[in-house]
């Protein structure tokens, strides 16, 4: 939807200002001539990002009064992170979709970048997922305001309290039957190794008896290497789900454990295939 409405708007305004610049006017071997497509396909690039934002600030105070399980609120927010991942120019290839289950879940990822989500909230089209992410995004203009409305849960760094706070924020959601992702690492790693896993993160999932759907996400920390020149490609495997009842005798240390080495083995998958 925001996708296909920014490329309208793009080929409107380089339309447009391709007309008001008299390109057509110019012989292709002036130098005017290639000034005024130069001039149109920028402006007209900057225009159509202006006007998608200013429809997402609109669109936000119409629908901030829906429930945070609204799919067509969804639906506008993962078609914004499809207009990203474009501008990024990244690919995402995506393994193991057969195991996103129609039930809620709690989802466990690698996390290396401060844009994870961009790469892992419209694998989840269909669903209303949320994740527990830093406070920081949240006062993000225009973004944060749709961060806020889908009901998404800010966490700090400065204090354990408040991230226990995020912890039954979160739970909350999953007991409304929405799905919830957590990051265990809970800060970026910049790469494809892995930081230390907060165990205390578990709890997300074994306080309400939550299934895991445990992902792997795999070259990120690329996108901007050779941007806006270079496409990236970005790996993202889902591992099947692991049902409540396989772990719920083990402590969060445990769990914990458990997750990282099912992750750990996926990156080394990756790093031998596509090194």
């Amino acid at each position: 939807m925001v996708l296909w409405l920014f490329r309208i708007l793009y080929v409107i305004l380089l339309g447009t200002f391709l007309f008001l610049f008299g390109v057509v006017d110019f012989a292709y071997n002036t130098i005017w001539f290639y000034f005024g497509i130069v001039g149109a396909l920028i402006i007209g690039f900057v225009g159509a990002i202006s006007m998608t934002l200013l429809f997402m600030k609109v669109s936000a105070v119409f629908r901030k009064n829906k429930p945070i399980d609204n799919k067509f609120n969804h639906h506008i927010a993962n078609s914004l992170l499809l207009l990203a991942q474009k501008l990024l120019r990244v690919k995402i290839i995506v393994s193991g979709r057969e195991n996103i289950p129609k039930k809620p879940f709690v989802l466990v990822a690698n996390h290396q970048e401060n844009y994870d989500v961009i790469v892992l909230k419209p694998i989840f089209k269909d669903l209303p997922l949320d994740f527990i992410a830093k406070e920081a995004v949240f006062n993000i203009p225009i973004i944060g305001e749709w961060i806020k409305i889908l009901g998404n849960v800010p966490i700090t760094k400065e204090a354990d309290r408040a991230a226990a706070e995020a912890i039954i924020k979160g739970i909350r959601l999953y007991k409304k039957g929405m799905p919830v992702g957590i990051f265990p690492e809970g800060r970026r790693s910049f790469s494809n190794e892995m930081i230390p896993f907060k165990a205390g993160a578990f709890k997300l999932a074994m306080k309400p008896k939550a299934d895991l759907l445990i992902l792997t996400q795999y070259n990120v920390s690329n996108t901007f290497k050779g941007w806006p020149f270079k496409k990236q490609k970005i790996h993202v495997h889902i591992h099947p789900i692991m049902p409540y009842e396989s772990y719920k005798e083990k402590n969060s240390q445990e769990l914990s454990d458990d997750v990282r080495k099912i992750i750990q083995a996926q990156l080394d998958v990756f790093n031998k295939t596509i090194g």
